[in-house]
């Protein structure tokens, strides 16, 4: 019965599995441990009406999330969006729908993806990073981290990043990027090049964004990756006063 349930689990995540196992059966159903009986009702299931709406409704479950929480990441993608989904959902084909995790595990894909040169469009990266920021704020618990903060004030001289704070590289003016992505402008823009830091503040009920001075933003990220150089006690103050970071024992 678990091989027959495994199997039609796998079955119902992948169309190209249904067609395979109708034309080569063998190919498909030598994978699990099946009584002949159970190979009889898989071959007969693939190739009811009802299976291509169960296929479809997976893909669907399965991509309202990612649609829903990195909306401007698969407005960028476009056409491909469902080519790289399905990608995707091939390394994973298990899931627990739990929005968050698809989420990052379907943005650490594009990662892989991007590094890779199979999506070459210069702003992907960028845009991506910034929304699993924003979704990573989004499930934080951030009313018992500011309060754990609260209680363990320390004197020590270790400083990082504070935990709702992030700081995001693009390399293309990001107000006017993300404006054109929230009105579904299709690309290509006109946009200023450079480098441009955006600092994400998720200590408020809403997300607050700003672009900060370089220098602050290469500052801030050192600190993240923790290969921040020597600061005076008055700079950490500074830091720590504008609530960029925290000392850590």
């Amino acid at each position: 019965m678990e091989a027959f349930q495994q199997a039609m689990c796998d079955l119902v995540a992948s169309p190209d599995l249904c067609l395979t196992l109708i034309e080569t059966p063998e190919e498909v159903l030598g994978r699990y441990d099946l009584s002949e009986r159970d190979r009889r009702r898989l071959v007969e299931v693939v190739q009811q009406p009802g299976m291509l709406v169960n296929c479809s409704l997976y893909r669907a479950n399965r991509l309202s999330p990612i649609y829903n929480l990195v909306p401007r990441t698969c407005f960028l993608l476009g056409k491909s969006l469902l080519e790289e989904a399905s990608e995707f959902w091939k390394e994973f084909k298990e899931t627990r729908l739990q929005f968050h995790e698809e989420v990052q595990r379907f943005g650490d894909f594009l990662r892989r993806r991007i590094e890779l040169g199979a999506l070459r469009n210069p702003l992907l990266a960028e845009v991506l990073e910034y929304e699993l920021a924003l979704n990573e704020f989004r499930y934080f618990p951030r009313v018992e981290v500011l309060a754990r903060l609260e209680l363990k004030k320390t004197e020590s001289e270790r400083v990082q990043l504070h935990p709702l704070i992030r700081v995001l590289l693009f390399r293309h003016e990001p107000r006017r990027l993300l404006q054109f992505l929230d009105e579904l402008r299709p690309p290509s823009y006109e946009l200023v090049e450079g480098e441009f830091w955006l600092l994400l503040d998720g200590k408020g009920e809403e997300v607050e964004t700003k672009l900060i001075d370089p220098v602050v933003g290469r500052l801030l990220k050192a600190i993240e990756a923790g290969i921040a150089p020597s600061m005076s006690a008055d700079d950490v103050e500074a830091l720590m006063e504008a609530g960029l970071a925290v000392r850590y024992d």
